[in-house]
């Protein structure tokens, strides 16, 4: 009941930092959930506050439907709402540790899935060493949203090769409908992926002259969670 009044308040007016800093960790997970975002217990919350505020406004931007005018002002617009009857799941990188997964059904699949209780759709991340490679070398599944047909969804660390599948799962027997082509993961510096606090690295006198151990540090404190 606190979640609903806090989600019917901030309905009434645009999400910003301020009325996020408000609320504690317990619901800006349940808000990042209402996104389709897949939060880990030991996310940052200054780092999930950001990500809420970047997705807030991605929705607010967002057209869902493309309406085609037509030369008389008298006739109907034509929509396109981009369902061509076709099953398929697609993946971006929102950046090296987050992907965007969004998916669509047919008709067929659509009525198998909502016409039976005990079937469910879940999205299977499978990664590879080559993109050539027909097993993946792990593989993890995440349950995704109802009413919804897009999902965060965070990457493991040192993954190269990332290919999304859509299972169809009844009876607990999944079923692949649909998977993405294979895309790859930008590979971050070791020098920034292994860092730790306390750990001393040894520079040239002309690259401290830079600033890199400054650097590094800064990195490490704001954004160790979305490149590493």
């Amino acid at each position: 009941m606190h979640f609903f009044k806090i989600m019917v308040a901030m309905s009434e007016e645009p999400i910003n930092r301020a009325s996020l800093e408000k609320l504690s960790f317990s619901d800006l997970v349940k808000l990042a959930d209402e996104y389709g975002v897949d939060v880990p217990e030991d996310l940052d919350r200054r780092f999930l506050i950001a990500e809420l505020l970047e997705l807030a406004e991605e929705s607010n931007n967002k057209e869902d439907e493309m309406i085609i005018a037509t030369e008389t002002d008298n006739q109907q617009p034509i929509i396109l709402n981009g369902n061509f009857n076709e099953t398929q799941v697609s993946c971006v990188l929102r950046n090296p540790a987050w992907l965007f997964v969004f998916w669509n059904l047919n008709d067929n699949d659509y009525s198998r899935i909502m016409d039976n209780p005990g079937t469910s759709l879940k999205l299977r991340i499978c990664s590879y060493n080559d993109p050539k490679d027909v097993k993946p070398e792990e593989a993890f599944e995440v349950q995704t949203p109802s009413q919804s047909q897009e999902q965060y969804v965070l990457i493991p660390q040192g993954k190269k090769y990332i290919k999304v599948e859509l299972i169809c799962v009844k009876g607990g027997v999944g079923e692949v409908i649909a998977f993405s082509p294979v895309i790859s993961i930008p590979q971050g510096a070791s020098l920034v992926n292994d860092l730790q606090p306390g750990r001393e690295e040894e520079f040239s006198p002309i690259v401290e002259l830079s600033g890199i151990k400054e650097l590094i540090t800064e990195q490490y404190k704001n954004h160790r969670h979305s490149f590493s």
